[in-house]
């Protein structure tokens, strides 16, 4: 008989990627494994919490990776950097434009992994090499007073590992561009890289370089609601716990086609039941138990949403100018019915009509959602809650926690409260330079 798992073995955002409620929906598990053993680079990405992380942990081992973390403060150049301290080598790199790179050894190696990188090197030399040739060589490696793209990509080879960077979408949209321009280089050397992100757009990685076009297989992760179903049938058969069909249909509903979003529904609502506690199987159904995990989840929402609307004000308060157009999108942005927002999202002529008789020009739109990355960079909303495709023309929601918290949690925006002012009494004093995110001459 099969042992009854813990809940917080098989479900909640942080469990393991081998959880019995991993769900390898349209065989996405070998279409990842066919990429990697591609010589094209792999783009991973779609809304926050939809399982990113979890399809490359399955298909990538730790061990097999080198691992760097994008934040809101790094550069495609500090990327490398981070890269190639991992194997043992410490540069220090800068820019001389978006198709190079520049820099020096800033020292040595590290003992374990510089030390392993390097015999990687010896052994892959001739045996018929002399020990002068080969000292020449190493020294050739580590002497190098300029650094460039075949270099990196001649450190990573050696290293026999896969470079990936996850949540990419925390580089300024400009690192982005550059990245992705450095990105046919390190292919054609050889080194193809994974990257994962928070992004509607398809294919968004040949959007910033046309080059890469063919280079990237393009892994987009949506979530049917009959993948989400066998979640959650998966995950609670290994706690003994059967849900009634009414309440699966429930928990469907309100995860809004997020998985992320199901997992955390599914550990409350296992815990308001005490299903730990249980030896024997137990039967869920519509009831107190699903009321008290919606009010946990959308509690446990209420920072990150709250913070949403307060980072937002507080930006509109420091911007010179544009605000209004802001304060409107949010307006129009946050009333959206959940149809839109989950499917078309906002077509900017539309989203332009909800602003009624406000004196605000398509141009003026166009300029303000251009830089609503960048906004929400700046006033740390992160993950990010919307998004602008600029190729199609429209608004698009990024989590999908928003429609829940929206539902479940009651919030109040402060851009409804019938007394808000507009203003912006802070851009003297704190003033917000959004242009700073999106030129092309940042390092």
């Amino acid at each position: 008989m099969t042992k009854k798992m813990k809940v917080a073995d098989v479900f909640g955002i942080g469990v393991a990627s081998n959880t019995p409620a991993y769900v390898d929906r349209g065989d996405l598990d070998l279409v990842f494994s066919r990429a990697l053993d591609s010589k094209r680079h792999v783009s991973i990405h779609g809304g926050s919490k939809q399982g990113k992380t979890w399809l490359r942990q399955k298909g990538l081992q730790p061990k097999a990776s080198i691992l760097v973390q994008c934040t809101t403060t790094s550069k495609a150049s500090t990327v490398l950097e981070e890269a190639l301290s991992q194997i043992g080598v410490t540069v220090k790199f800068s820019k001389s434009g978006k198709d190079s790179v520049t820099g020096s050894i800033a020292s040595s190696v590290d003992a374990e992994a510089g030390n392993s990188l390097f015999a990687k090197i010896k052994a892959s030399l001739s045996a018929s090499v002399t020990e002068v040739e080969e000292r020449e060589t190493l020294e050739h490696f580590l002497g190098q007073t300029v650094a460039n793209l075949q270099w990196v990509a001649t450190a990573v080879k050696f290293s026999g590992k896969r470079l990936v960077l996850e949540d990419f979408h925390y580089l300024p949209e400009i690192q982005q561009e550059v990245f992705a321009s450095w990105m046919k280089a390190l292919g054609e050397y050889g080194v193809h890289v994974v990257i994962v992100g928070v992004w509607p757009r398809d294919h968004q990685m040949t959007y910033f370089n046309g080059d890469l076009d063919g280079r990237v297989d393009d892994i987009h992760l949506t979530w049917s609601d009959d993948d989400l179903k066998r979640v959650l049938v998966a995950g609670t058969a290994a706690l003994k716990v059967k849900l009634t069909d009414s309440l699966v249909a429930a928990l469907v509903q309100d995860s809004y086609g997020n998985v992320g979003l199901i997992q955390r529904l599914a550990e409350r609502l296992c815990h308001a039941a005490k299903i730990d506690e249980h030896t024997d199987w137990v039967t869920l159904d519509l009831g107190p138990e699903l009321a008290e995990a919606r009010r946990v989840v959308a509690d446990q929402m209420r920072g990150r949403f709250e913070k949403f609307a307060s980072n937002f004000v507080r930006g509109m308060r420091r911007m010179p100018e544009g605000l209004v157009v802001y304060l409107h999108l949010l307006r129009a942005f946050t009333a959206a019915d959940d149809a839109v927002l989950l499917h078309q999202g906002f077509d900017t002529r539309a989203l332009l009509s909800e602003f009624g008789d406000q004196n605000i020009r398509q141009s003026d739109l166009t300029q303000a959602l251009d830089r609503v990355q960048a906004l929400q960079v700046k006033i740390k909303v992160s993950p990010p809650v919307l998004a602008y495709e600029a190729a199609s023309r429209r608004v698009v929601l990024l989590d999908r926690a928003f429609l829940f918290f929206r539902r479940h949690g009651t919030p109040v925006w402060p851009w409804d409260e019938s007394d808000y002012e507009i203003t912006n009494d802070l851009a003297q004093s704190e003033p917000i330079n959004l242009d700073e995110l999106l030129d092309v001459t940042t390092p």
